[in-house]
């Protein structure tokens, strides 16, 4: 029988960033409880500076038409890491959000100092990823949409002297089955002296 902590484990290990994505609509009960779950992170403070904006239809598709334009700035980079295929792959999430039916827009307080706010923010949006796959949801975080923070604040009608975006989160279920990346080894150092320093 797998125990709960073997189930967290899994979820971690089986999370991928979805690139391709069905057009099956998320039933409102699986986006609550994704959402909700996503809200139990922890953060600074406790003050849970995160903020959501749930974009569906029409204003999803306004989100993912500003984001059309980014991909030129990137696409060079992506070539090189990736290849023809990579950036053909990585092309439809800047045209249609790869066809996700769900954008989550992630926005934190602008607190002192706002990078405590950032990580705790960024937190929440890990849960949210994590709770989206265990909900047998993919995702895909997008950092790129940075680059679009003002158009991206208008949009949602936020203030930017109180709200700073974190990332865009596309969700839905997954068209794919991306293999995982290998992992980086000697990422991990365990310390019980100083001379278990040096030898890194």
């Amino acid at each position: 029988m797998m125990t709960e902590a073997v189930k967290i484990h899994e979820v971690m290990r089986e999370r991928r960033s979805i690139r391709r994505f069905k057009s099956d609509p998320i039933g409102g009960d699986v986006l609550d409880r994704v959402l909700e779950s996503a809200t139990w992170a922890p953060s600074a403070m406790n003050r849970q500076p995160w903020k959501f904006f749930v974009l569906t239809d029409e204003m999803r598709d306004r989100l993912a038409h500003l984001h059309q334009p980014l991909f030129e700035g990137i696409e060079q980079g992506i070539r090189e890491r990736y290849g023809e295929e990579g950036v053909e792959k990585r092309r439809q999430v800047y045209v249609d959000f790869a066809g996700a039916p769900v954008a989550v827009v992630c926005f934190t307080d602008i607190g002192d100092p706002v990078k405590k706010d950032i990580i705790s923010a960024s937190l929440a949006c890990q849960n949210l990823a994590l709770a989206a796959c265990a909900e047998g949801l993919g995702s895909l975080m997008m950092t790129s949409s940075l680059a679009m923070k003002e158009e991206i604040s208008f949009l949602c009608g936020v203030d930017q002297k109180k709200l700073e975006l974190v990332m865009v989160i596309l969700l839905g279920y997954a068209d794919e089955a991306p293999e995982a990346p290998e992992r980086r080894k000697k990422r991990i150092v365990y310390v019980s002296t100083p001379g278990d320093i040096r030898t890194q």
